[in-house]
């Protein structure tokens, strides 16, 4: 057993942890993995023949390969093991952000739970067709063919037509031979931390069929590369307010079918045991997953016109760092396993026409040093808001082409508009991140509006979030009316207030432009202001906040 670890260990340092050289292109190569599972055997059907319960027992298996990485990423495919994405290291943090087993243990057998009556997990991102929970292929070779192999890009199609049919499946799984061709296409390209997972469907008949497909994700973003887990510190991040309860032991996770917020299973530390879920009404394209114990994420970037199921499931927050070499423990994991689907639900069939073909991109990317998402597309992602103990606006940004400079602009409107920043920023494989301290502006209801920019000005990310600021309690003072402001002509205006304290003044134009900024002690206060027109004049202290509006002439 001692041997079988060690030998373990030896392969993953070969495959997985290659020297970090920085590659300014995309290079291809082969590689061979070794895997390891208790020891089973199996019918030319796929079905379970015979299996070990010995612990010791371990069976070793080796599988062609294909590895694919520029200077940010490494990704490592098996063709041969169901079209499957093994391995996604970021190595500017030498972290992996996929789930692989270290011992895959089979279970559920003869359960009526999968196709063939068993299951076992390794992980990785995969295709799963046409039927669900896996589907058929999870464990089949699929066909390959390079694509295209230059310095800026790499491509691998992976294909597999679905002719065959187990006679003994469980009943609920029923949809037959679709012959049905699904075609996978992963690229990689040079400069950028995003990569492609484009899917293909196409219904070979000439009538109708009916089938599912499901792309499953095992995500663990932040681990050590050979120790892969989630920590409970881990947020599954999805923009939905409620999720649909589905299968859980004792219905913890809710009654089959009704609606619970979001907030009681976004965190692995929340959920009580294994069980599933589906996202009610996603409004935006992406999900994920953060490790808030380094804040690093996966996610997955899709408009989901075609994917609009996505479902979830963990094993619960008890099976951490498991010994997945006790086969009684049948593969329980610390990982998050998230999926996107054609249909709504699992044993839910969606339908292709006759001769019908559909795809559409699902895109990969990592973020880093990041706690939140506002908002992503297939250029960067950004995390921004209010931060009441500081009172400051900040934000958090990675962009998926680092070493390139982006100009960021960032403001608040509402009754009074503040500009924020304007600057340009050289884009960190790290992730960039500011604070920016408002204390002067007035209490109420704003939106923070931030943009970001190419170098040629083209707009590329446009988001915005409502934030309220309360920065005085409700025994202080905050009233305009406790603030006299007097326009004296000759653009002069004078500031009486009732206390002397020291105060800061900030004067804006109603473009949210900084036209006067100061420091006074005292009561009164003179400022005289280049133009004729409306100023938005905000007095602060440690203990009151002033806001008004004047017409200077």
């Amino acid at each position: 057993m001692t041997k079988l670890r060690a030998f373990r260990t030896f392969i993953l340092v070969t495959i997985f942890l290659l020297p970090a050289v920085l590659h300014s292109q995309v290079q291809l190569r082969d590689t061979t993995v070794t895997l390891q599972h208790h020891t089973f055997e199996l019918n030319d059907d796929y079905s379970m023949s015979t299996y070990s319960t010995n612990d010791n027992d371990i069976q070793q298996v080796q599988f062609n390969g294909k590895v694919i990485e520029n200077e940010l990423i490494r990704l490592v495919i098996l063709p041969e093991y169901g079209a499957r994405v093994l391995s996604f290291v970021y190595k500017p943090t030498n972290h992996e952000y996929l789930y692989q087993s270290e011992c895959g243990s089979p279970y559920g057998m003869n359960d009526g739970n999968f196709y063939y009556d068993w299951l076992m997990v390794y992980g990785g991102i995969f295709p799963t067709f046409p039927e669900p929970e896996h589907g058929k292929t999870w464990l089949l070779p699929w066909s390959y063919n390079v694509e295209k192999n230059t310095s800026d890009t790499v491509i691998i199609s992976m294909e597999y037509t679905d002719t065959t049919a187990y006679e003994n499946a469980p009943g609920s799984f029923n949809n037959g031979i679709t012959n049905i061709t699904c075609r996978i296409e992963v690229g990689v390209y040079a400069g950028s931390s995003l990569w492609d997972f484009n899917v293909n469907l196409k219904n070979n008949n000439t009538s109708d069929v009916n089938y599912e497909y499901w792309t499953c994700t095992t995500l663990t973003p932040g681990s050590d590369i050979g120790n892969t887990g989630s920590p409970l510190n881990s947020e599954i991040v999805v923009p939905i307010e409620n999720y649909e309860a589905a299968w859980s032991p004792g219905s913890w996770i809710g009654n089959y079918g009704s609606l619970y917020d979001f907030t009681n299973i976004n965190y692995l530390s929340k959920w009580d045991d294994m069980g599933i879920a589906y996202a009610h009404n996603l409004v935006d394209n992406y999900w994920g997953v953060i490790n808030h114990d380094n804040n690093e994420g996966i996610f997955r970037i899709s408009e989901n016109i075609e994917t609009p199921g996505m479902k979830f499931w963990t094993w619960g927050k008890y099976n951490v760092d498991n010994n997945l070499y006790d086969f009684s423990n049948g593969g329980k994991d610390n990982y998050i396993e998230l999926w996107a689907g054609v249909s709504n639900a699992f044993f839910n069939d969606a339908t292709l026409s006759a001769l019908e073909e559909i795809s559409w991109n699902e895109a990969y990317c990592p973020t880093v040093n990041m706690s939140g998402i506002s908002k992503i597309n297939n250029q960067l992602a950004v995390n921004f808001g209010w931060e009441q103990n500081t009172a400051s606006v900040y934000y958090e940004l990675l962009a998926f082409r680092p070493n390139i400079d982006y100009r960021i602009n960032m403001y608040l409107t509402g009754d009074n508009n503040y500009p924020v920043a304007d600057q340009t920023i050289t884009a960190n494989a790290a992730g960039n991140s500011e604070d920016f301290n408002m204390d002067f502006i007035a209490n109420g209801d704003y939106t923070i509006g931030f943009e970001v920019y190419k170098q040629n000005d083209a707009l590329i990310l446009f988001a915005e979030k409502d934030i309220t600021v309360s920065m005085v309690s409700t025994n202080e003072l905050y009233t305009a009316n406790s603030m006299r402001i007097i326009s004296k002509g000759n653009r002069k205006i004078h500031i009486a207030l009732e206390t002397a304290e020291n105060y800061k003044l900030h004067i804006y134009n109603t473009n949210g432009q900084l036209i006067s900024n100061k420091g006074f002690t005292g009561t009164t206060c003179e400022v005289t202001l280049p133009l004729n027109g409306m100023y938005i004049v905000n007095v602060v202290s440690n203990n009151s906040s002033f806001s008004d509006k004047i017409v200077v002439k």
